[in-house]
């Protein structure tokens, strides 16, 4: 049974499969097989056939090392003129002038992961030898620079990094086109289920020396450099989101994680878990499935509603906590985050990144 509200965000993963080894990559819990087209398509036809435009996102493992499936799918989303905003989260190391001449061309946004300068970056985002992978990102960001193509840096904060997050965005400016950062908490899935995570003091700490250290460098060279977690918080206060849980896809039903072998999840984190299994692209999505999932997700974050930054923070992330070994940590850490950035855009809401 299709369920009828219409996806938001679509997630297909191409590939389990990914040449970097990243100490705390959750996605290395997912299959290593690789996407067909035929699955591709389905779940493309799954998310369009509403006739509303949704987020369509090439995720993996390393996403690029499908990358000839990526460009069928790209030919096959505009040449029936669906209407989906394309974007691929990769790790840069496998992209070329030749490439993303290409993605730029086919409109596709491009987000790179980089964990702060490259003595840190190199303890997080290794090889499979353990040599470390900056140099060859920095590469793949330089193609993207000589091409005027700007980009988005996800950070993962561990505490490897955790007290150096200022590096983060000296490596932004340093690039020259990095338009937006986005901090993403660690996650006790995968590579990260034994990796404790970092103290909330620690975040907080971390976070606001990275934001004094945006403000400062664009005070000197002009750029402003945005920060993914303050534009959440000022869109909550302007009202340009919906309130309450409304940033999480998964909680309200809009989004669909698609894995290598057409299988259906409410959220990527969650991919492999049956209770969060929504269906497969042969069939569609369960409605009924669809509303226990969200009603559990709901039900788990309900006591967010009670805290008196809910407004602003939009509430906690489940998938984040699930299954972790530390949870009351995991929620201090993220509780951290939130509260930073929201004393942050109240003190500077007239100039906020």
């Amino acid at each position: 049974m299709i369920f009828d509200k219409p996806l938001k965000m679509l997630v297909l993963s191409l590939t389990g499969r990914c040449n970097f080894a990243c100490k705390y990559c959750y996605a290395e819990a997912h299959p290593q097989d690789m996407m067909s087209l035929d699955t591709a398509v389905q779940a493309v036809d799954l998310a369009a056939a509403s006739g509303e435009p949704f987020i369509l996102q090439f995720s993996g493992g390393e996403p690029l090392m499908a990358y000839d499936l990526m460009q069928k799918i790209i030919h096959y989303v505009r040449q029936r003129g669906i209407r989906a905003i394309m974007q691929v989260q990769t790790n840069a190391s496998l992209l070329s002038r030749e490439r993303v001449s290409y993605l730029r061309k086919a409109k596709v946004g491009i987000g790179i992961s980089l964990d702060g300068r490259p003595k840190i970056n190199d303890q997080l985002r290794c090889l499979p030898n353990g040599k470390g992978t900056s140099c060859q990102i920095v590469r793949g960001a330089g193609y993207l620079a000589a091409l005027g193509v700007e980009i988005g840096i996800t950070c993962v904060i561990a505490n490897e990094n955790v007290n150096h997050l200022a590096g983060i965005v000296e490596m932004a400016h340093y690039l020259g086109n990095v338009r937006r950062i986005g901090f993403d908490l660690l996650r006790g899935q995968g590579r990260g289920e034994m990796m404790p995570p970092p103290p909330a003091e620690a975040v907080a700490v971390g976070l606001l020396e990275a934001f004094q250290t945006a403000e400062k460098l664009a005070r000197f060279t002009g750029r402003t450099m945005l920060i993914s977690q303050l534009e959440r918080v000022e869109k909550l206060a302007c009202g340009r989101v919906s309130k309450g849980f409304g940033h999480c896809h998964a909680m309200n039903g809009e989004a669909a994680f698609v894995d290598a072998r057409g299988r259906i999840y409410a959220c990527s984190s969650l991919v492999g878990d049956e209770d969060f299994r929504l269906g497969d692209v042969s069939e569609g999505i369960d409605k009924a499935r669809q509303q226990a999932v969200m009603e559990l997700i709901q039900n788990s974050m309900a006591f967010c509603l009670e805290c008196p930054d809910f407004t602003l923070c939009g509430g906690g992330c489940f998938s984040r906590w699930y299954g972790s070994g530390c949870i009351d940590k995991a929620y201090e850490a993220e509780c951290a985050l939130k509260k930073v950035c929201i004393q942050w855009y109240q003190q500077h809401r007239e100039t906020s990144i």
